[in-house]
């Protein structure tokens, strides 16, 4: 490839990135989007226009790429695709066909690889989401024990809306340091904190520690230790307050003892009781679930005073009951393989978006859209890293070939 190429292809915009860019902008608020055209969302008809135009791209192109190191991530979505097999309760409803489409995402993600142009797009996209979240949290149903709601199409739960933040919150640590994005950085930092409280979301706020603690570590020299130390006195006046009810009504929902009487807002019993089915289960479905979506008809859970059944609210509880130990070992070694990777490249944002995920699925039963994030953190932004170390001797970018030029005439 010669120079002129090499530009070229540097600065190239696929259709089916644009598309994709427009879908991680309202990632965070995906959820609140549902209802759009009576029974579907914008995230649903983008997913769909976007895995349409990305198999036309392959086709027309005839590039097709497959990264190994993706394996687990595949193995996992289809592993628990079969699980609908052996599920007694199977339906093809919104929550199977939804989990198929971000697995044919993932799949229309991690077959291609993007130019300097593309990731610089998509860089952006995630700036553009936290705007979104913020304009979105301007406009809040009501207030629940102080708590807040967003409501756009539908009310989205404000867990999912304070944890859908955390691969953002992530990039914007990650590049903390770059002069040029310092203030915008910060402003976006400080947003998404101001949104995890007012949500009153305990696991949002423990996914953005979690995030903040390791990007701590990964500093070196005498910082390191007073950021801990800043950090550390930080939490522990949050608690201090929320203890002895200083300050809102809401800060009183981060308080210790507020969590323990609530048992994480009937979170522990939820679990208590799907474990117990769990242990009381054949050997067959304690290895293999009993299929992906039958965790409310398998547990059957029912609060007192309420007539519904619940949701597991951990995606690794949710796991565990859909897909047995065999679907959690997949999870796990999602997870696992993708944090050597990002560990193994000195990848931080990797790492953070990673680390974010992991903890907020403790809370958490979405999946489906979580692991969609990790793989869009993975195929997409970890490339640039692949590309920088395996690719740059054959296609450098449009910035190191025109210096290449000038040196060269000079």
């Amino acid at each position: 490839m010669n120079r002129a190429d090499a530009i070229e292809e540097n600065s190239k915009v696929r259709i089916s990135t644009l598309i994709l860019v427009l879908y991680l902008i309202f990632l965070p608020i995906s959820t609140a989007m549902s209802g759009f055209l009576i029974s579907s969302s914008i995230q649903s008809v983008v997913a769909v226009v976007f895995i349409a135009v990305s198999v036309l791209e392959v086709l027309i192109s005839r590039k097709l790429t497959f990264d190994k190191r993706l394996t687990p991530v595949y193995l996992f979505f289809m592993f628990m695709l079969l699980t609908s097999l052996w599920n007694k309760y199977f339906e093809l409803d919104w929550y199977l066909l939804q989990f198929a489409v971000t697995f044919l995402i993932i799949v229309c993600v991690s077959i291609r690889s993007y130019s300097d142009a593309e990731l610089k797009f998509i860089e952006i996209a995630f700036y553009c989401s936290i705007l979104s979240a913020i304009f979105s949290s301007l406009f809040f149903s009501y207030m629940n024990g102080g708590r807040m709601y967003i409501r756009i199409f539908s009310r989205m739960d404000p867990n999912d809306f304070a944890c859908g933040l955390a691969i953002a919150f992530a990039l914007c640590l990650s590049t903390l340091k770059k002069s040029k994005r310092a203030i915008l950085n910060g402003i976006c930092l400080v947003a998404i904190l101001v949104i995890v409280y007012f949500t009153g979301s305990r696991g949002g706020l423990l996914t953005m520690l979690a995030i903040i603690f390791v990007w701590v570590l990964s500093i070196k020299g005498r910082l390191k230790y007073q950021l801990l130390v800043l950090m550390f006195a930080a939490v522990a006046l949050l608690l201090f307050c929320a203890e002895y009810g200083i300050g809102p009504s809401l800060i009183r929902r981060f308080s210790i003892t507020s969590l323990i009487a609530s048992g994480g807002t009937g979170r522990l019993d939820i679990w208590k009781a799907a474990f117990n089915c769990f242990k009381s289960q054949d050997p067959f479905h304690i290895l293999f679930g009993n299929g992906y979506g039958s965790f409310f008809q398998t547990v059957r859970y029912v609060a007192i005073g309420n007539n519904y059944q619940y949701a597991s609210h951990n995606m690794y509880v949710n796991t565990l009951i859909e897909g047995g130990i065999f679907g959690l070992g997949l999870m796990m070694s999602c997870f696992i393989t993708l944090y050597v990777y990002a560990i193994k490249h000195k990848n931080l944002f990797g790492v953070l978006a990673i680390t974010g995920f992991i903890v907020s699925g403790v809370s958490l039963d979405t999946q489906a859209y979580r692991t969609f994030a990790i793989a869009v953190a993975v195929a997409i932004i970890w490339r640039k890293s692949d590309y920088a170390i395996l690719n740059r001797d054959k296609d450098p970018s449009s910035k190191e070939l025109l210096g290449n030029e000038i040196t060269q005439r000079r």
